[in-house]
């Protein structure tokens, strides 16, 4: 289902960005006894040594992939035709308790869950095993949360639209430092071949933008834009939650002047266009 926007402005959309995942429709296979041996098991040796298998499961990876529309939870690259990697917010290494928990499983690219591997920095001390029953971990993280602190995002829980900004050149950053962190230290968001695809994205609809600025030079009709329609309208329909790079499109729908700067004619144009289809729909 395609996003409806009701406006340009951020605080509008920004709730578009953050994963949902239903935490009472835990996959049954995940509370099956076997994970429950395995749980108790590495609860007794106080390290993730048993079932080093059993979150990767055909019945848990469909669910992400509906949950997260074929995308890494990171970088949003679409790995539909790629490896399909179940990685854990909170690494199974240190929470070994968790290893099994709906709330700390998330899709991701080999790529980013490489670049991942058992970082998680936290503000505060980390979280030790307090005798939770197995029943339990599936809602946990929301408290450890607020006990650590996190320094890595969690796309699960929150909303970074309003964070995050792109330059011309497809490379992501934030005055967050959270958000920072996460790009640059722990994900290597701006890796070459996720910039490359991001500027051949960009590149595309400047491509065709001033196409069709030309012949809207050429005309000299000043008062007629229909010929940016396409572009608006395809801009529009692609900036949804299911489009790779959601993010990217989103961040130039709201910010479509800084990828004109050198036309200050087109700017006023493609704004003025984007707000009557988007009142129009």
């Amino acid at each position: 289902m395609k996003m409806q926007f009701w406006s340009l402005s951020k605080k509008s959309l920004q709730n578009m960005r953050k994963i949902e995942k239903d935490l009472s429709a835990v996959p049954t296979i995940l509370n099956s006894p076997n994970r429950v041996e395995a749980f108790l098991k590495n609860i007794d040796s106080s390290n993730f040594t048993y079932g080093k298998g059993l979150y990767k499961t055909k019945a848990v990876e469909e669910k992400l992939c509906e949950i997260y529309h074929l995308k890494c939870a990171y970088c949003e690259r679409d790995i539909s035709d790629d490896d399909k990697h179940i990685e854990h917010y909170r690494p199974k290494k240190r929470y070994y308790w968790l290893a099994y928990s709906w709330d700390n499983l998330l899709l991701c690219c080999s790529r980013c869950n490489k670049a991942k591997g058992d970082k998680f920095l936290t503000e505060h001390c980390s979280v030790l095993y307090g005798d939770e029953a197995f029943s339990q971990i599936h809602n946990l993280g929301r408290d450890y949360d607020r006990l650590e602190q996190p320094k890595i995002i969690n796309p699960e829980r929150e909303d970074i639209l309003d964070e995050i900004v792109f330059d011309r050149d497809g490379k992501i950053s934030s005055s967050n430092p959270r958000v920072t962190y996460t790009i640059d230290e722990v994900c290597k968001l701006n890796r070459n071949e996720l910039v490359e695809k991001r500027v051949k994205l960009i590149n595309g609809f400047i491509r065709r933008v001033e196409k069709h600025y030309k012949r809207y030079l050429d005309e000299k009709n000043y008062t007629n834009y229909s010929m940016f329609d396409p572009d608006i309208e395809e801009l529009i329909d692609e900036c949804c939650v299911e489009s790779e790079f959601y993010a990217f499109r989103y961040f130039i729908l709201n910010n479509i002047e800084l990828f004109f700067l050198e036309h200050k004619i087109l700017q006023k144009i493609l704004k003025e266009k984007l707000k009557l289809v988007l009142k129009n729909q």
